[in-house]
């Protein structure tokens, strides 16, 4: 970019704003743009300070906020100022100003631009110090640091948790960020003999179920007020059936309880979640069979309770193991007829330590 004979003005015009625009700020939204705002210090004087003192004063040319989660300033400067002690101290000062309170101060000449956090001084080495080429490019180098996305996830406010920790390193609650269920080997009995065609669409869907991934997408792990640790899980289903069954029967607001003071770190003591929970199906209801991967229609109503218990440790942020399902299932019209399946597998939760 070339900017030679360029001002102040020029460096803010040309760079600065297609660079706020590019990193997602925008005047009265969410993620806003203030401009040459005014800040007022109190005189640093020795002795008795004086109600006659004036005040000092400033003007931050950007201070970009992100609603709820932090701020950051950018001082602009001509192309022939250069980025010194000074001009930190300027920067860094105004991010630090009550009214602002902002972590990141930049400082951008139109050849240059540097980042400094408000914990830092003047002197010390700038987090970032890059050479100018535009704004797009510069924008894109930026996004990580100081986009609207990284400032919500990096300056947000600490949360204030007095709660005994879940385990080493987290806090009391903590959100679910993913994860994964594969299932493993799956078997089925009955206390009546069964049609063949009904054996083999059986068996068909505990092979089926052998090797089903399941996503985990969400969630929470939290602390009660009985000092139980509890687990909701969201997850994605390999079909939309699937998912609309799962949501219609509220499987996904069942909870996984531990009687523990923390969860486990030790793979030789682990932590165990036990879950219990009730589905009932009606006759003529749309379901969707694993077996042949489509929809069909129960032929009579069905009471099915389930127990199921996940066995497992955190290692880093991620707690891992075994689970194993044990579903109880009878018809109301036929009174004699019971039917069970187990299934075990593998799965691994990834926790957010933020």
């Amino acid at each position: 970019m070339r900017l030679e004979g360029a001002n102040e003005t020029d460096v803010r015009a040309e760079i600065a704003e297609p660079l706020l625009a590019a990193l997602g700020y925008r005047r009265g939204t969410s993620n806003d743009i203030s401009r040459e705002l005014s800040l007022t210090y109190a005189r640093q004087s020795l002795g008795r300070k004086k109600p006659s003192d004036p005040p000092l004063r400033g003007r931050a040319d950007f201070v970009l906020s992100v609603l709820g989660a932090g701020r950051w300033v950018l001082e602009t400067k001509a192309p022939h100022e250069p980025i010194d002690v000074d001009a930190i101290e300027q920067a860094i000062t105004y991010a630090r100003h009550p009214e602002v309170s902002a972590a990141y101060a930049a400082i951008l000449n139109g050849v240059r631009l540097t980042v400094h956090h408000t914990s830092q001084t003047s002197a010390e080495k700038p987090l970032v110090d890059l050479t100018i080429s535009d704004a797009a490019s510069l924008a894109k180098q930026l996004a990580g640091l100081l986009s609207p996305d990284a400032v919500r996830r990096d300056c947000t406010p600490p949360i204030v948790d007095l709660g005994n920790p879940l385990a080493e390193g987290l806090r009391s609650r903590a959100p679910i960020r993913g994860g994964e269920i594969r299932h493993g080997k799956s078997t089925w009995s009955v206390n009546i003999p069964l049609p063949d065609v009904e054996v083999q669409r059986l068996d068909e869907t505990c092979r089926r179920l052998g090797g089903l991934r399941i996503a985990i997408t969400g969630g929470t792990v939290y602390r009660d007020s009985d000092s139980r640790v509890r687990a909701k899980l969201q997850w994605s289903m390999p079909h939309d059936e699937l998912l609309r069954f799962a949501l219609d029967k509220k499987l996904m607001d069942v909870e996984y309880i531990a009687l523990t003071d923390e969860i486990s770190t030790d793979p030789d003591a682990p932590s165990v979640f036990d879950v219990i929970g009730d589905v009932e199906v009606s006759e003529g209801e749309t379901l969707f069979s694993i077996a042949t991967w489509e929809s069909t229609t129960a032929g009579v109503s069905i009471r099915m309770r389930y127990t199921g218990r996940a066995v497992g440790f955190f290692e880093k942020n991620v707690f891992r193991g075994v689970f194993s399902a044990h579903y109880y299932c009878e018809a109301p019209l036929l009174p004699m007829f019971r039917m069970e399946m187990e299934t075990e597998g593998v799965f691994e939760v990834v926790v957010d330590e933020r």
